[in-house]
């Protein structure tokens, strides 16, 4: 075993050597014969972790996860190394060890099953990177103790939940969102034939047509995530400027509920440049971001939409009042996370980091402290 004085946010950093893990694989095989077949009877991924937490053993089905490397390369890692996580890497002592792990339920479940030889379930969003795209993935992970001719082992068993998690998201969409969109719109149909000749009547006609914009907007949108996940999301670059998107998204939400009691506030560029861009995705990105601003603010708080531009690249920045608190910081980008408390509504920074990254060619990061309070930035290239 080595460890030097490497620092660690949250679980041991100490690991044994590639030598140490086959010495320990054989012990296990000569004490235990049949350990493959048992692993391999498990219906999803299934590992054998040793204390320090890298992988002794494993069953086919983890390959596909691990992207097919082979027996050798995975070894001695750790979870979120062979599964390639964006944060593995960041700490000298790799997975577990880096502050976003604190937040990890496979990091958690580990560290407790490890700890007080219970046996854990919880889930795991963990964002990984293949061939340089980040896809995030929904686990949920069993823990168990076990002890093989007198070593302490953790069995470690991962159900994927992607289809389940996807499955609440339009569970959410359709069955609130836009059935309340819907309720919306018979209601004000109603309406309509009792105050005909009155002065109302205009006004209801403008709330039918912006609820019928909104309802088509909601199945729209999801329409659009599921394609991006796919990868067969088509884009429609054309030159817009920016104040014309500024404008856009500050009429999505300049008279919506969520806006009452709160001040927003548009700043427009004195000198309105052009980008070329899909500015249907750029709009419902900024607009995501927007609205999560302003759920976030109390009544007479603010927020500002603005842009900054230099010869390279536009910024568009969403700012509000208050600070993100760190647990939330760390998870803010993985696609089920949610502050909310109705499941399945964690996709709005997630579809913002993908619609950006993936198909505008720019990048999505922020900032939240006492001295900048929130601030979201969209950054594209000017050409």
């Amino acid at each position: 075993m080595y460890s030097t004085a490497v620092k660690t946010y949250f679980d041991r950093p100490e690991r044994i050597s590639v030598d140490e893990i086959e010495n320990l694989r054989t012990r296990i095989s000569n004490h235990l014969p049949c350990i493959q077949q048992i692993l391999e009877a498990f219906p999803h991924i299934a590992l054998i972790l040793d204390e320090h937490r890298q992988i002794i053993a494993f069953n086919s089905k983890a390959v596909d996860y691990f992207f097919g490397a082979n027996e050798t390369d995975i070894l001695g890692r750790r979870l979120g190394e062979a599964l390639n996580c964006i944060h593995s890497n960041e700490m000298e002592a790799g997975c577990g060890t880096s502050v976003f792990c604190r937040e990890c339920g496979a990091a958690q479940s580990i560290k407790k099953t490890n700890e007080t030889n219970e046996n854990v379930v919880s889930e795991c969003r963990i964002t990984v990177k293949k061939l340089n795209v980040e896809t995030s993935l929904d686990f949920r992970v069993h823990t168990s103790k076990i002890f093989i001719d007198g070593l302490s082992f953790t069995l470690f068993a991962v159900e994927d939940i992607q289809s389940e998690k996807r499955k609440l998201v339009l569970e959410r969409v359709f069955f609130h969102d836009v059935l309340n969109t819907a309720s919306s719109i018979k209601g004000i149909a109603e309406v309509l034939p009792q105050i005909k000749d009155s002065d109302e009547y205009d006004e209801f006609v403008r709330m039918l047509q912006y609820s019928s914009d909104q309802l088509i907007d909601e199945i729209q949108a999801q329409r659009d995530l599921t394609y991006a996940e796919s990868g067969t999301l088509k884009c429609n670059f054309s030159e817009v400027s920016v104040n014309e998107i500024l404008s856009r998204v500050e009429a999505l939400y300049k008279n919506h509920e969520v806006s009452k009691g709160k001040f927003l506030e548009i700043r427009f560029l004195q000198n309105d440049i052009k980008i070329k861009t899909d500015a249907t995705l750029l709009i419902r990105s900024l607009g995501n971001l927007l609205k999560n601003a302003l759920e976030a603010i109390t009544a007479n708080k603010r927020v500002k939409v603005y842009s900054e531009t230099d010869e390279d690249e536009v910024k568009f920045i969403v700012w509000n009042e208050g600070v993100i608190p760190e647990s939330v910081q760390l998870q803010i980008f993985q696609r089920s996370f949610s502050t909310k408390a109705n499941f399945g509504r964690g996709i709005g920074t997630y579809s913002v980091k993908l619609f950006v990254e993936k198909y505008l060619g720019g990048k999505v990061s922020f900032i939240s402290d006492q001295i900048n309070q929130t601030q979201f930035f969209i950054i594209l290239p000017r050409k």
